[in-house]
């Protein structure tokens, strides 16, 4: 299969000495010289070198050219990293009704996973910008202690609302964690290879994301829920002495102070206020209090105000902004963006729902309902490694996204034929299809980010896809939680037993039906409202992945593939701004560089246009 004739091809930058900043070098930006690396990326080179104002000439060079034998103690140890990270987060799911029950969260039971994706959200662009000053290691590793504290301290929790505030923390670290390790693969391979590593990372996420719900499962039937979380610092220990001693990560080092002076403080605390003060209120829509009253009104315009200003300040404002909205501008990402958005609707509040439909509804123990979720688990590895392979060899992220989206739309479709008295056969055939789906569109929708954006961006980058996909599971948690307990108030209005305690206990689970003087028939009744609420849920998340599907109109197919002049990788070229580049490049300007000159490789129909003119 070839890449069609109207595919742009960027480059990718070489792995070698140009990645120290010309602008270090205090050379004149009119009289620059550089050499570059074995390969023929002038392009990027020369994008390093635009212009002094440029907020990237002050983070510290990270790329990493790595050995074989190091890429294979680095990938497994980062993909360890990400496991553990996903097992934290999906595994509270088949612990929800156990945890729900002790601790008698109520209504508020989806803050069990709203306050960990609510922390890690406002963390995510945090973590991309902070690992460009202080560095990607030391940053994971605090990222990794902070997730092992968190959960420590869930395990000990007495209350909902230290449960809350604790899996909080423990977000913050989550985050970091997924953030950093994407970044760093990013760092250590190159575009046309990282397809294929990134597709491992998928891989490792489907796992995680299938074995957290069997292991919480496994842990709540034969012990206790908090072992759920305390199984996470103990897994946390070895990983940190492994990344300690053999994960060499190069950064360039400077003072503390000088540091300091890189943060974006603005734009963090305007950041993580907006995130809150937008989240908190939708959470408690509809239940705790009405959509008309003056706290979810007055809270959700301060923090729709915030954002607005959190924008301004990054535009406008800051040095060294955490968001950069250059990244907005780049060919394809807004699509990519918002196909992100829409992904962590269905994605998180779909792990979190289907253990629920498992045992609420179809009356699994924990045990069974986390193997139910294999299928996903197995179809979404090999399809995120089929994908990565396909990315390598083809050099195409689009034509994965456009079938990933189309089989996850129908698997999310044929969730709507989930019923109280679904066979296993129509289970597993739904899930099969939706993890193919998810696991061919998870990574390559980055892999397209990568493609089209500044190499000197990949760490926002990949922080403002994680933010924008984990607000979006947030969101999705938030939203199907008010659409439960909505279905159920208005199902339920008017009948003798569903008293208001009920339905906060219903809202958690119906585990508790059988420890409730309900007759044969009231159970029924109950049964089959909470299962046209999940019903509802259901279709929200066709919705998402349908238009995900149809954004990919626009998410373009920009080459993988590294265009390289014979010879260019044996000896080294020397490239002048003053004499001019090579035949096929030309410095450009626009607004998708900020207005900076910018050498690209011309497209196909502009080299024929030009060999036309001469």
């Amino acid at each position: 299969m070839t890449i069609p004739d109207n595919t742009t091809t960027v480059s990718q930058r070489p792995q070698g000495s140009e990645e120290k900043r010309v602008h270090d070098s205090g050379i004149a930006k009119d009289k620059l010289h550089f050499t570059q690396a074995p390969t023929s990326d002038t392009s990027r080179v020369a994008s390093d070198i635009a212009d002094d104002d440029d907020d990237t000439h002050s983070i510290s060079g990270q790329r990493n050219s790595m050995t074989p034998t190091q890429l294979r103690i680095a990938i497994p140890t980062l993909s360890i990293c990400l496991f553990v990270s996903f097992i934290d987060q999906t595994s509270v799911s088949t612990a929800t009704p156990a945890i729900a029950g002790d601790l008698n969260t109520g209504p508020a039971t989806s803050w069990i996973g709203t306050s960990f994706l609510i922390a890690s959200t406002a963390f995510q662009l945090i973590n991309g910008r902070l690992s460009d000053i202080f560095g990607r290691k030391g940053l994971l590793l605090l990222c990794l202690a902070i997730l092992a504290l968190g959960d420590l301290g869930c395990g000990f929790a007495q209350t909902a609302e230290q449960l809350f505030v604790l899996r909080a923390i423990a977000g913050v670290g989550g985050g970091g964690i997924n953030s950093l390790v994407m970044i760093i693969v990013s760092d250590i391979t190159t575009l046309e290879n990282r397809g294929k590593y990134q597709g491992w990372l998928g891989a490792v996420i489907a796992l995680g994301n299938g074995v957290g719900p069997f292991l919480g499962g496994a842990v709540v039937e034969g012990g206790s829920w908090r072992w759920v979380f305390w199984m996470i610092p103990i897994l946390t220990i070895p990983i940190t002495t492994i990344l300690v001693f053999f994960l060499p990560l190069k950064h360039t080092s400077t003072g503390t102070l000088e540091k300091a002076k890189k943060i974006d403080f603005g734009g963090i605390l305007l950041n993580i206020a907006s995130t809150l003060l937008l989240l908190i209120p939708l959470s408690g829509g509809g239940v705790t209090y009405a959509w008309t009253s003056a706290f979810f009104i007055g809270v959700t315009l301060t923090g729709v105000v915030l954002t607005i200003l959190f924008v301004l300040y990054e535009w406008k404002l800051a040095f060294l902004p955490i968001m950069p909205l250059r990244l907005f501008r780049a060919s394809h990402c807004w699509a990519l963006y918002l196909q992100s958005f829409l992904t962590g609707l269905a994605y998180f509040g779909n792990f979190f729902y289907l253990p629920i439909y498992f045992q609420s509804i179809l009356r699994f123990s924990p045990l069974v309902s986390g193997a139910l979720i294999l299928p996903v688990v197995i179809t979404t590895s090999i399809a995120s490694i089929a994908s990565g392979q396909y990315m390598t060899r083809i050099g195409s992220y689009m034509h994965c996204i456009l079938a990933g989206f189309l089989l996850w739309t129908i698997g999310n479709g044929l969730t709507l034929l989930f019923d109280r008295s679904t066979n296993l056969g129509v289970l597993i055939v739904a899930l099969i299809v939706e993890g193919a789906g998810i696991g061919l569109t998870l990574q390559p929708t980055l892999v397209g980010m990568y493609a089209n954006s500044r190499t000197e961006d990949r760490a926002v980058t990949t922080g403002l896809r994680n933010f924008i996909r984990t607000i979006g599971g947030a969101f999705g948690l938030v939203v199907s939680g008010v659409i439960l307990s909505n279905t159920l108030q208005e199902g339920l209005y008017g009948k003798s037993f569903a008293s208001d305690s009920l339905l906060e206990t219903l809202t958690s689970s119906t585990y508790a039906l059988d420890d409730l003087d309900l007759s044969k028939d009231q159970r029924n009744i109950v049964l089959d409202v909470y299962m046209l609420g999940l019903h509802y849920i259901f279709v929200f998340f066709t919705v998402c992945s349908g238009l995900s599907l149809l954004l990919t109109f626009w998410v373009g197919n920009t080459s993988l593939k590294i265009q390289k002049p014979p010879g260019d990788e044996e000896t080294g070229t020397v490239v002048s701004l003053d004499a001019g580049l090579a035949p096929e490049q030309e410095i450009r300007h626009d607004d998708k560089t900020d207005g900076k000159p910018v050498a690209e490789e011309l497209t196909s129909s502009e080299r024929k246009e030009q060999h036309n003119c001469s």
